[in-house]
């Protein structure tokens, strides 16, 4: 075939591109994705480390005409703006943050973000460098939007002081918000919806320290712990820990507390475990320390998964299981590009699904063993029990001396460590005493002409009290019900 010097364009039109960029993403997500790139900054700052969270603070605006992000966690260099930042996805060499623990894959958070709220965007940042402060601030205008041509878009210089940032850090501010977001940045309600997405996903880091503040209100964290005694033989959740090259699962499942299951630091009137469910019953599952899911109690998570998992019930409501993967390639990690939904077809996560129901196996059966007794016969059990995170929980169960721990070499010849402890095959779970024969009251009625004659059938006296004729009628069926001394031999 002869060749030819026409050519075909193979460019995505802006439009297009926008419009399906932000079509399968929620609008408290898109705030979301926008804090996770305040927290990538703050751990760029750590150099490989766990940073000083408590140094840094995220304010949030949500109002009908506009929309404000506002972080010191140090800005986007000039040369990262140029030639990363705005571009529309990241390329296959960007191997930028390979270090670092994100969840960052695609490159489009902070674009997608501004997108689905508005149509003129000034994204304001500076960055300090060998003692030298670099500000500047990149519009994104409608025209911009609107035009067929991906031109660049322009860096410009602040002209007076007052248009600096105080310390290193990025703003945000969005205007002209899309039809229906300004509706909903006025409506309480889904700033509570916000405020709660947030005080899951980054529970984590506001643990750590991490400020969020939202309309200058203070995003308080969510408590997903689970209960170990700290004695040898004390009970303890069931735990599992994988690291296969750089990937790391960690999973507990074990009984919840209500302590500070709402926030509440004050521990005075905490119930023993199972007095009242927490409110994280369920699974939460995590990456990289975000929290993407929070209390699930679908088949997602393994439930309903017969014969092994029944599905949820209130019986249940005092289990927790967290998991959660680590890995430097945000790409091995089982999450979309929303970072707030699972790809539940990963085999990452398919195999760590296994162990999930294998640790949920313990404690429905614990549940189950202990359903019809008084809850007061477990405190003794569990009085010196502590609420723990993930982490603490894992550290304190693998530091039992009947933890399992393995070291193996996988196909491709890494190394693979395990950590295991199962609290049902070590005998440290509570067992309530042997039942003792219970009782049921039987009430039926009949009229009372054949209540006075079965009466004085049995006592020669039609007036005898109703109970004490219905308990004789019953000890003479109970009798015939007995199988009989010739039936035995």
């Amino acid at each position: 075939m002869k060749p030819s010097t026409d050519t075909a364009t193979a460019v995505p039109t802006k439009q297009f591109f926008v419009s399906m960029l932000t079509r399968d993403i929620k609008l408290e997500d898109a705030i979301l994705d926008l804090i996770d790139n305040c927290l990538d900054g703050a751990l760029r700052l750590g150099n490989g480390g766990k940073p000083d969270y408590s140094r840094y603070l995220v304010k949030i605006t949500l109002a009908k005409d506009h929309f404000s992000i506002e972080d010191n966690c140090g800005g986007i260099p000039r040369e990262v703006a140029k030639n990363y930042a705005f571009k529309m996805g990241r390329e296959p060499n960007d191997n930028r943050d390979s270090d670092t623990e994100t969840i960052g894959m695609y490159g489009v958070g902070m674009k997608r973000a501004i997108f689905k709220m508005g149509r003129n965007a000034i994204v304001k940042t500076r960055h300090d460098k060998d003692g030298n402060q670099d500000t500047y601030e990149v519009p994104i205008t409608a025209a911009w939007l609107d035009a067929a041509n991906w031109d660049p878009l322009p860096i410009n210089e602040p002209t007076e002081a007052k248009e600096k940032l105080n310390a290193p850090g990025t703003r945000i501010y969005v205007t002209d918000l899309n039809e229906g977001v300004a509706r909903h940045f006025a409506n309480p309600a889904f700033v509570n919806e916000v405020t709660t997405a947030i005080s899951q996903h980054f529970t984590m880091f506001l643990h750590w320290g991490f400020k969020i503040e939202i309309n200058g209100e203070s995003v308080k964290p969510v408590h997903v712990e689970v209960l170990v005694s700290p004695r040898e033989d004390g009970p303890a959740p069931y735990v599992f820990r994988k690291t296969s090259g750089d990937v790391t699962v960690s999973i507990t499942v074990g009984l919840n507390t209500s302590r500070r299951a709402e926030g509440d630091d004050n521990e005075d009137d905490a119930d023993f475990a199972g007095q009242r469910a927490s409110a994280t019953a369920g699974w939460t599952v995590l990456c990289n320390d975000r929290a993407v899911i929070v209390g699930d109690k679908s088949r997602l998570t393994g439930w309903g998964d017969l014969p092994l998992v029944p599905l949820y019930h209130p019986q249940f409501a005092v289990i927790t299981g967290i998991i959660e993967f680590r890995a430097k390639d945000a790409k091995k990690l089982p999450v979309t590009t929303t970072k707030r939904a699972l790809d539940a077809s990963s085999e990452l996560w398919l195999e760590s699904l296994v162990k999930m129901k294998e640790g949920m196996r313990v404690w429905i059966s614990y549940t189950n063993d202990w359903k019809n007794h008084p809850r007061s016969d477990q405190q003794s059990y569990w009085q010196d029990a502590q609420p723990l995170p993930l982490s603490k929980a894992i550290e304190a169960v693998a530091a039992r001396k009947t933890a399992k721990t393995s070291s193996a070499i996988d196909e491709a010849g890494g190394d693979v460590e395990t950590v295991e402890f199962n609290p049902k095959k070590n005998n440290v779970l509570p067992k309530p005493e042997e039942k003792k024969p219970s009782s049921k009251r039987i009430v039926f009625s009949r009229p009372v002409e054949e209540v006075r004659a079965v009466s004085k059938m049995l006592f020669d006296d039609p007036d005898v009290n109703a109970g004490t004729v219905g308990d004789e009628c019953f000890k003479i069926q109970l009798e015939l019900a007995k199988p009989s001394k010739k039936r035995r031999s």
